[in-house]
């Protein structure tokens, strides 16, 4: 189990680091914001406070991910490393899935997304039980 424990950490820590990663060096190609600005009815234009909102959110992924994989490395952080992981996952695949009931259904990117971040959640939550034991 501890072989799965550290592969399931590794991937998720490293799918956040790749997240944190790009929303702080290129916002504007977050997948959400590309299918927005594909209609030409919307403008960018220096608009700070939506980088910047990008850019929190990358932040949090990327100390997430760098949590996440240090549970890898350090057995003393591992219940730590999985506690945040099931925070992050399963808080953006609730959040997508009440924005998909509130708003309506997204693109097929961001079902793609959702039903990542749900299964990297349930593995975390299945080596997190694991571990409790």
């Amino acid at each position: 189990m501890d072989i799965f424990t550290t592969t399931v950490l590794s991937l998720s820590g490293l799918a956040l680091l790749y997240a944190g990663v790009t929303r702080l060096a290129t916002p504007e190609k977050t997948i959400f914001l590309v299918t927005y600005l594909a209609n030409p009815a919307n403008q960018l234009s220096n608009n700070i406070d939506l980088a910047n909102e990008i850019r929190g959110v990358g932040a949090v992924m990327l100390l997430s991910g760098g949590i996440t994989l240090l549970g890898t490395a350090v057995i003393d952080l591992r219940l730590i490393s999985l506690i945040v992981a099931n925070l992050v996952f399963f808080g953006a695949f609730f959040g997508r899935l009440i924005s998909w009931f509130a708003d309506g259904k997204p693109t097929s990117a961001i079902i793609r997304v959702t039903i990542v971040e749900g299964f990297l959640g349930i593995l975390n939550l299945y080596c997190l039980l694991h571990f409790l034991r």
